[in-house]
């Protein structure tokens, strides 16, 4: 899935009550990726077979078994949703009074989508959101209290015990859950190993190591004087913004999330060193509307690039030829280690008719035996601490070398931080991500963006 484009959020004023489910989707055309292994992921988990196996569960006294069919709207896409038929198959086995109806949606229109129909009263029961949307809905009431609806507990254990702090602080709004994280995006940097160790290069781990090595492998491959090949991607969006901010110990708030901070001193040099990657030439200026980078990997325009565990899926698929030539490190830093925090969060609207059923497929699909499926079949990570303890996380994985690619995302998680929970956040994003556009392609300077930027953004938040 992409998580690059910014759609414009068109809330309601309030949540209208709440309506029959279901709405007409559009199906997303996603390409297949790769299993951990390598292998096509077109096999369900033989944990899914398993669940199928064990048959239905006797429900508890207090459980309303009345039939009831769930419209779940999801974003991963047909062919690469852990939500598989074998799966799903799975689950109405053991809730055999639920029926699925599972919707594709593209993620580009998504949100317009979900908050037609929310305004509409036709909200799905369950949706895919990604965690970057989660402020904006949250702050306006959108999303049912998943701790109320669960008691605090998942699969028979404390939610609280079951995520790390970061992902459990990201799916918390005042004292309620407003979603349950199924994966999580946080970057590392993605280098091409063979390259690095021709040119007798270290893996990068500061700022100046990162320019120094971009610069060593890049080459001018057809003789015209410029750079042109195996560099390294500048990318015009918040996500990537601030993950060099955090790292350079700016933030993008104050502390109150009443004012823009991130045109301070940190930012202003977070987006220089953007700016002089691409300046020198070892750095591709890589536009949101370009879409994802695989096109570049594939031609070798890029060689390096900062990006969250879903790249690992678009690698296998996108440039299978490349299989050991890839690695992954914690990202390169000025002063500290972070990340900006999103991924995915299963999310039931408050307007939902069947929220007590649409708990009851959450929580089965966030069971370590089904959040296996996020990696093997999504190419995403996992967000729950015993699916990311798994032996399909734990073992090496030869597209990277036999590395293990999940010992530098947990790493990553815990130095990472999430957008501020503000219901501006959208308009603050695309203020940043539009001066970002200007600053990299040289139309003003990078404390000019961050100052527009910041006006723009105290002005949405003054509302």
């Amino acid at each position: 899935m992409s998580r690059l484009t910014r759609p414009v959020i068109l809330l309601a004023a309030a949540v209208l009550a709440a309506g029959a489910c279901g709405s007409a989707a559009t199906q997303s055309p996603t390409s297949p990726v790769t299993s951990a292994s390598g292998a096509p992921a077109t096999a369900t988990a033989a944990a899914t077979a398993a669940a199928t196996a064990a048959g239905p569960a006797t429900p508890e006294a207090s459980i309303d078994t009345t039939p009831v069919t769930l419209t779940v709207w999801d974003y991963y896409g047909k062919d690469t949703t852990p939500f598989t038929p074998d799966a799903i198959a799975a689950f109405q086995k053991e809730y055999p009074w639920i029926t699925v109806d599972r919707q594709d949606l593209d993620w580009d229109t998504f949100i317009q989508k979900f908050n037609t129909a929310v305004a509409s009263g036709q909200s799905p029961d369950v949706a895919t959101l990604d965690m970057t949307w989660i402020p904006t809905l949250a702050s306006n009431d959108v999303l049912a209290d998943i701790k109320t609806l669960s008691g605090g507990a998942m699969n028979g254990k404390p939610i609280a015990d079951q995520y790390a702090a970061g992902p459990l602080e990201a799916m918390t709004y005042g004292d309620k859950y407003v979603t349950a994280m199924s994966d999580f995006d946080a970057y590392v940097l993605y280098y091409r190993a063979d390259l690095l160790e021709k040119a007798g290069i270290a893996v990068p781990k500061t700022w100046d190591d990162l320019r120094a090595a971009a610069k060593a492998i890049a080459k001018d491959a057809n003789g015209d004087g410029k750079l042109d090949k195996y560099r390294y991607a500048v990318r015009p969006n918040t996500f990537h913004f601030s993950q060099f901010l955090f790292q350079n110990g700016g933030s993008l708030l104050t502390p109150d999330n009443t004012k823009a901070a991130f045109n301070g001193p940190e930012g202003v040099s977070a987006l220089e060193f953007n700016q002089s990657l691409v300046a020198d030439g070892s750095g591709l200026y890589w536009s949101d509307a370009s879409g994802d980078l695989p096109p570049a990997l594939a031609d070798e325009r890029v060689a390096m690039f900062s990006d969250g565990p879903y790249y690992m899926g678009l690698l296998k698929s996108g440039v299978p030829d490349q299989a050991g030539k890839w690695r992954v490190a914690i990202a390169p830093y000025s002063k500290q280690p972070g990340s900006y925090l999103g991924g995915t969060g299963l999310s039931i609207p408050a307007s939902s008719a069947h929220q007590a059923a649409a708990w009851k497929f959450v929580e089965y699909f966030l069971r370590p035996e089904q959040q296996t499926l996020v990696y093997t079949v999504a190419g995403a990570m996992p967000a729950t601490t015993a699916a990311l303890q798994g032996p399909d996380l734990t073992k090496p994985d030869p597209y990277f070398g036999g590395q293990i690619p999940s010992v530098e995302f947990l790493e990553t998680l815990k130095t990472s931080t999430h957008f501020p929970y503000v219901s501006a956040w959208s308009d603050i994003d695309t203020a940043i991500g539009e001066n970002l556009d200007a600053a990299l392609v040289g139309k003003v300077t990078a404390q000019k963006a961050l100052d527009d930027a910041a006006a723009a953004a105290d002005a949405a938040l003054a509302k």
